[in-house]
């Protein structure tokens, strides 16, 4: 892989996992959120151009925990997060969200050494060619 080709990969791959970030950061802000569906990133390479991109999905299952609605809540309908009487709470699990966090910060901060490195580098090629 040339220099540039190592610059444009860690680029794309700080872009996806900046998105990665977001959803997570979207999901915790939900956490209480009655009726929340969660999301995830979903990470995937481009071969053709050596880089990588990332799409999200709402995760749909499984359901969150249910709690009794407080009296003179009306029934809702589809997506409500009310049923039979019982209210839906957020699908988010704190714990899981904080350990893909981690993962997703210590992957951003790998991808961003990449560049100064890869700069550094080049300008000893040029360097060397000078």
């Amino acid at each position: 892989m040339s220099v540039s080709g190592a610059m444009y990969a860690s680029g794309t791959a700080l872009h996806s996992f900046g998105v990665g970030t977001q959803v997570i950061a979207h999901n915790l802000a939900n956490v209480l959120t009655d009726g929340f569906k969660a999301s995830r990133a979903l990470y995937y390479d481009l071969p053709e151009r050596s880089g990588s991109g990332v799409t999200t999905q709402r995760l749909s299952s499984p359901q969150g925990p249910l709690v009794p609605a407080p009296p003179g809540l009306p029934p809702g309908g589809p997506g409500s997060g009310v049923i039979h009487g019982f209210l839906e709470t957020s699908n988010t699990d704190v714990a899981t969200e904080m350990v893909g966090l981690i993962v997703t910060s210590r992957a951003y901060q790998a991808n961003a050494k990449v560049i100064p490195t890869a700069d550094e580098m080049l300008g000893t090629i040029i360097n060397i060619r000078a």
